[in-house]
């Protein structure tokens, strides 16, 4: 019985993290690269390599 309990609860937190990455890497791709760009953007400009 224990057993069960347990796996079943680390399936729980392996969904939840995996649920989390899809979260943060897949969801709204296309904004997070355009914030890295502009980022790098702007880090260029201000140390000045252009």
């Amino acid at each position: 019985m224990e057993n069960i309990e347990n796996t079943e609860n680390k399936q729980k937190k392996s969904n939840k993290f995996v649920s989390f990455l899809k979260a943060v890497f897949v969801h709204n791709i296309g904004w997070k690269l355009l914030a890295l760009g502009t980022s790098a953007v702007i880090w260029a400009l201000v140390a000045g390599l252009w």
